[in-house]
């Protein structure tokens, strides 16, 4: 990335000594696709899908082998806690076969050109753009120390906070009564600065939000421009 289209780090997310709080390494791509009947840009979360079913297949596995020591030593105990640690064995093996084999859902901020979406909680989330007056960055910092860790947010400042579940609307009261919802960017698999200036490109120029429902959109994104015109 060239030094006219990097994007700019805001000092909430600056360390004192001027690095950049990391929020974990993102491995995910934007991308569009269909919600309801239309089209959005998703900006992906996090799945553990692939960690928890390898977790699994092991823990599986394992159960497996004590199961076999069980049958060799023998005895009537033994023999029933070999049914039973076989019989969660092969539910476990077969929880993680199907979490490995399973499609990956499509769950993330999901940007349409009529709402913000924000699909990995349940209910989703849908937040008109005409609604939201400011994204902001945000960090919250563990300890008093200014050098101790931190994580760093996208605050959603909304004139109708009623459109975020109760769950939201109290993580976010930290922040200020005026931030409707504080995205988590540890919780995202996309770089937490494209995330921030994405949000803000498309809040800053409405008529370039059309563009969200296809794949223009996701070319922009990737070639990083993000910088309302002058």
């Amino acid at each position: 990335m060239d030094s006219d289209r990097a994007l700019s780090c805001p000092q909430p997310w600056r360390a004192p000594d001027g690095t950049v709080h990391s929020s974990g390494v993102p491995g995910g791509q934007v991308s569009t696709v269909a919600e309801d009947g239309g089209g959005g840009l998703l900006l992906p979360s996090r799945q553990a899908r692939v960690a928890a079913g390898v977790l699994l297949v092991v823990a599986g596995l394992a159960l497996g082998g004590v199961t076999a020591l069980l049958i060799v030593f023998g005895g009537v105990i033994a023999m029933f806690g070999a049914v039973v640690f076989g019989i969660l064995g092969l539910l476990l093996l077969a929880a993680g076969v199907f979490a490995l084999r399973r499609k990956p859902r499509t769950t993330g901020v999901l940007l349409t050109p009529e709402h913000v979406v924000i699909n990995w909680v349940h209910p989703a989330v849908r937040v008109p753009w005409s609604d939201i007056s400011e994204i902001r960055p945000l960090c919250l910092r563990i300890g008093r120390a200014n050098t101790g860790p931190s994580q760093n947010f996208v605050g959603v400042v909304s004139h109708n906070s009623e459109t975020m579940n109760t769950r939201m609307r109290k993580a976010a009261e930290k922040f200020g009564k005026d931030v409707a919802c504080a995205l988590p960017m540890r919780s995202l698999d996309v770089d937490q600065l494209v995330v921030l200036h994405t949000l803000t490109f498309y809040l800053d120029n409405p008529d370039a939000r059309a563009e969200l429902a296809g794949p223009d959109a996701v070319r922009r994104v990737r070639e990083v421009r993000l910088r309302s015109p002058e």
